[in-house]
Order: C-alpha cells, then structure tokens, then sequence
C-alpha cells in the first residue's frame, strides 16, 4: 500500500500540468535527502491529505512588547499533508537529522525527523477553508503539543539537515526541543499550562529578556 501510495504521488508530483501558474507558490524541498523536489502550490492540492483538529499554543511574544498575546490559544480543524509522507516522497538520508522549515523572511524551526508522527502535517486548510494570511498561507506547519513557535507559518522550504538546527527562537533562548509537557493530543484545547510548562516559558522569556538587554548594550 505504501509503495502504491509514494507511486501516486510521484505521477502526480512529475506529470504535466497545463494549469499550473508560474507565479503561485512554491515550496522547495532540499537538503540530506535522495529526491529534492519543488513543488508548486496546485501539485501539493493534489497530493494525499488528512484533517487534523488541533490546537497552536502561543508561548508568549516578542521581547519588546511583553505579554503582547502571551498564551494565546486557537484551535481549527487543519488539513494538509503528512510529513512522514513528504519525507517518504523526498527519501532522507541516512545522516538525516531534522526537518528544518522557514519563511522568506529569516525566521525557521526544525525538529527531529525521529519524532515526526502521523498527527503532524503540512497544511493548506484550516476548517475547510483556504489558510488566510493569518493563518500562514499558503503553507502552514501544524505540530499537535509542540508551542506555537514551532508552528511555522509561510512555509517556502523545507530542508532536512544532518545537524541538530536551531531556529530563530531557540538561538534567542526558547528550548530546542518545543515540545508541551504533560500534553496529549486532543481534539479541543489541551491542557498544557503544568507547572514544569509554566517554568519553561518563564525560563525562555528570562533568556530572551537578558540577550536583548545584553545587545543593547554592545
């Protein structure tokens, strides 16, 4: 079944497409991997998808305006496209390490290819309805129990790595790891604010604070 599904979405990744535009997204995806690919906006609609109800929690904001939509919770029904099957269609290598995804704009997040679950996926939806702008249009990572900043929005690449890659956040401070403790996947609003999460976001807003006041000072 596995090979039947990689086999459709090759056809449909490489076959000519007559209505394809030349100025819709793309997002290119390259790195440690036997397959890199670019994939134009209207071949990824045609590509398997699934519907994921699930929550993005906000860890807090930008150290310059404190408390700015600290915490904020938003919950939609996502659809998109596995990562474990874009990673099947592009083949990491061996050496291959994270999934590394980011903007136009210098702002990226990774995690390890290990912990992808088939919860996690690419997604061009949310409650049915074409991703705004908001939303991270036209792609949109959704990582179920990981914070918000590893929900990358805009998504234009994604590269897998052979070397544990930090993001724009976690080299200011937030943990590399990203992911919500004591969370478990639910279909509405997890309860995630535990104690040990709370003292992890106090202790990623407190390094923030200090490399901010520590540039200031250069």
């Amino acid at each position: 079944m596995k090979r039947v599904l990689l086999a459709l979405m090759f056809f449909l990744l490489w076959a000519p497409t007559v209505s394809a535009q030349t100025d819709e997204p793309v997002i290119r995806i390259y790195g440690a991997m036997e397959n890199p690919i670019n994939i134009t906006y209207s071949e990824f609609q045609q590509l398997p998808m699934v519907s994921i109800n699930a929550s993005t929690i906000c860890v807090g904001s930008p150290p310059e305006t404190p408390g700015l939509n600290s915490y904020v919770v938003y919950t939609y029904n996502w659809t998109g496209v596995r990562l474990s099957d874009v990673l099947a269609l592009v083949e990491p290598t061996e050496d291959a390490v994270d999934i590394k995804f980011g903007d136009n704009t210098l702002y990226s997040s990774s995690i390890p290819i290990a912990e992808i679950r088939d919860d996690m996926i690419l997604a061009i939806y949310a409650d049915g309805e074409v991703l705004t702008c908001e939303q991270g249009y036209p792609f949109r990572v959704v990582l179920p129990c990981y914070w918000g900043y590893k929900w990358v929005k805009y998504v234009s690449y994604i590269e897998v790595t052979d070397f544990d890659h930090e993001g724009y956040w976690e080299s200011h401070g937030y943990p590399d790891d990203g992911r919500i403790p004591d969370c478990v996947p639910v279909a509405e609003n997890p309860v995630v604010f535990t104690n040990t999460s709370l003292a992890l976001i106090g202790i990623g807003i407190v390094l923030i604070c200090a490399s901010v006041f520590s540039a200031s000072r250069r």
